[in-house]
């Protein structure tokens, strides 16, 4: 039998809790408020075998501090794992002590990007976690479990035989071997949504990984993109669409345009069992991996909107990032889209190596004269395991690291790099001029309005920084 959506109980008891940490400026808009696809995944599949699984996430609740122990410390569990990112770290830790005072046997093991990236620095800073995940963590986790089930958590001998865990050894950090790549993603269970309370919106993984080699992406699930197939796909997207009944569903993959052939039996597959009619559906794409034909597949199949990475206007920025794109590239994808009736978002990044304050006026110009649905422009950040954090710490490409604090590894919110050619005042004024002139150029003053209410927060304290001195 299938349990039914309902809001998780605060005081379920559980042997593994997994903790998704909240930061003190959300950010509003969907994306934060979905279930996050990495703790279902983890859940589903400790469940499976037999263990006892809760999820708190913070930043789907919106919960304090105080509410995200009190719902942990309520389920009692004998090993919390965190997620976190590598702005998201610090916060991580600061929960971590926070329970573990609380639940002083407990044992807390962290995960996620930043920890994949960095593992045995991740256990050097950070003295609250007794254990972290490097990788996909499904099966280490499992066998961390087991481990610490049967009394054997603390034998070196046991330990150093699990793949994708860093550990103390006599207090020293110790990362062992990696672990290989689930190869078949057909055979995992389905994410725990069950356990978080009623989302309108609901992740799925078709494939994991990525074959690109952008300077700025650490390629947190691998190289080697291996697929699921059309079948499971969409079993499990029919699965959500008749237990959750969401308004959306997001493919979380890097790219679900990557293999022409596969996306288009998931498309037909989703229009054979009726579910185009149910509900719609987003993807990301890439723009050198799409046609007209696929596209319009696609939104026959009830795709709504498909997100590029676009990153740069700039030919030469382009190469020199390694996105293997061009601008042609992009106006014609984005041309497509429109003649079939997509919607697009967009992604920028303000601050690749080399870039200059012409440079960003093209990516600028670029963004507005395309005026895809939305548009999103961070500014480079150098994170944990990507080539543009290698040439920082060298002072390559014109950088300069102004911070090696995790907490500013924020693409908006952050302060952690500047350029020879631009600092980082006018890197945040020329996001600031984007944003700005992406809605203004096109005279959608009404979105431009929706844009800065619905990031109201964190707008609030970018324009502190940003918007001093403005011109546009």
């Amino acid at each position: 039998m299938i349990p039914t959506p309902s809001a998780p109980s605060t005081t379920r008891a559980a042997d593994v809790v997994l903790v998704k940490t909240s930061p003190e400026v959300i950010v509003q808009g969907a994306w934060y408020r979905m279930p996050l696809l990495g703790l279902g995944y983890l859940a589903g599949y400790l469940r499976a075998r037999g263990v006892k699984a809760g999820i708190v996430d913070a930043m789907f609740d919106r919960l304090s501090l105080e509410e995200t122990v009190r719902r942990v410390v309520d389920a009692a569990p004998r090993l919390v794992g965190l997620t976190a990112m590598t702005h998201e770290i610090r916060r991580a830790a600061e929960v971590a002590r926070a329970i573990r005072r609380r639940l002083p046997g407990a044992r807390f093991v962290i995960g996620g990007p930043h920890c994949t990236a960095l593992p045995e620095r991740t256990l050097e800073e950070f003295d609250v976690f007794d254990f972290g995940v490097f990788g996909e963590g499904e099966e280490t986790l499992l066998e961390l479990w087991s481990a610490l089930v049967r009394g054997e958590g603390e034998s070196a001998g046991v330990l150093e035989r699990i793949s994708g865990l860093v550990w103390r050894r006599d207090g020293q950090a110790a990362r062992n071997k990696a672990r290989p790549w689930i190869r078949d993603l057909d055979a995992l269970p389905q994410p725990a949504w069950d356990l978080y309370g009623p989302s309108e919106v609901y992740q799925i993984f078709a494939s994991r990984g990525c074959p690109f080699q952008c300077i700025f992406c650490m390629r947190v699930l691998g190289d080697e993109v291996r697929f699921r197939s059309p079948r499971s796909v969409v079993d499990e997207f029919e699965a959500v669409v008749e237990r959750y009944h969401p308004r959306q569903i997001d493919f979380s993959d890097e790219t679900f345009t990557l293999r022409r052939g596969w996306t288009l039996e998931i498309c037909d597959e989703l229009i054979r069992r009726g579910l185009h009619r149910r509900v719609r559906w987003f993807a990301n794409g890439r723009v050198n991996t799409v046609d007209e034909e696929l596209l319009r597949r696609m939104r026959e199949a009830g795709c709504v909107r498909i997100g590029f990475g676009i990153e740069s206007g700039n030919e030469e920025i382009l190469r020199a990032a390694h996105k293997g794109t061009t601008v042609v590239q992009v106006e014609k994808a984005v041309a497509a889209c429109k003649r079939v009736g997509l919607e697009m978002e967009a992604f920028y990044i303000l601050g690749f190596p080399g870039e200059t304050r012409r440079t960003a006026l093209d990516t600028i110009g670029l963004a507005a004269r395309l005026n895809t649905t939305t548009a999103a422009f961070g500014i480079m950040v150098p994170y944990p395991g990507t080539r543009v954090a290698e040439m920082a710490e060298r002072g390559e490409g014109g950088y300069r690291l102004l911070s090696r604090d995790w907490s500013a590894y924020d693409k908006h919110l952050g302060d952690a790099l500047e350029l020879a050619t631009l600092s980082r005042r006018e890197l945040e004024r020329l996001q600031a001029r984007a944003y700005l002139w992406f809605y203004l150029r096109n005279l959608r003053v009404a979105d431009l309005f929706r844009f800065f209410w619905e990031k109201r927060k964190a707008i609030g304290r970018m324009s502190r920084k940003q918007l001093g001195g403005l011109h546009l």
